[in-house]
């Protein structure tokens, strides 16, 4: 596994060609908030997240309404089904590519992260972190 962390970057996104800096989560932040319940890396990692999608000009930021139908589907769901949950991937990619930007590192991070679901103890976790992420960034801003 290897490590990412903040770096200079890019938006490879529609929309934008100014660098602005980028946040990724590095796997074994992943796997402690997904795989172990680490409540304290869940808050810890949702923080910088929700601030960095937050902030940035208004085509830079991710809005909440891009990514709302994925946390209402998300809330929806009355459990772990591994099939549904997979179909959150699609729907993630869709949202990336159509917004790109920080939708599309947010697609990243959930991407991986639903690669490591495979419970329904793992499912809440993940499903904890993805409200964790939503409710810090409208915390810090973010409309």
């Amino acid at each position: 596994m290897h490590d990412r962390k903040f770096h200079g970057g890019h938006d490879q996104g529609r929309g934008s060609d100014r660098d602005y800096q980028t946040f990724s989560v590095s796997d074994n932040d992943l796997d402690a908030i997904v795989k172990k319940g680490d409540s304290h890396k869940l808050n810890e990692v949702a923080t910088k997240l929700g601030k960095h999608y937050s902030q940035g000009s208004d085509r830079e930021k991710l809005s909440s309404s891009q990514i709302r139908g994925i946390l209402d589907h998300l809330q929806r769901m009355p459990g772990y089904e591994e099939k549904v949950v997979q179909l959150l991937r699609p729907k993630l990619a869709y949202a990336a590519g159509r917004h790109g930007g920080k939708v599309k590192e947010l697609q990243n991070v959930t991407d991986r992260a639903i690669t490591l679901i495979d419970s329904s103890e793992t499912f809440e976790n993940f499903k904890n972190f993805f409200e964790a992420i939503v409710a810090y960034h409208r915390y810090h801003g973010g409309k």
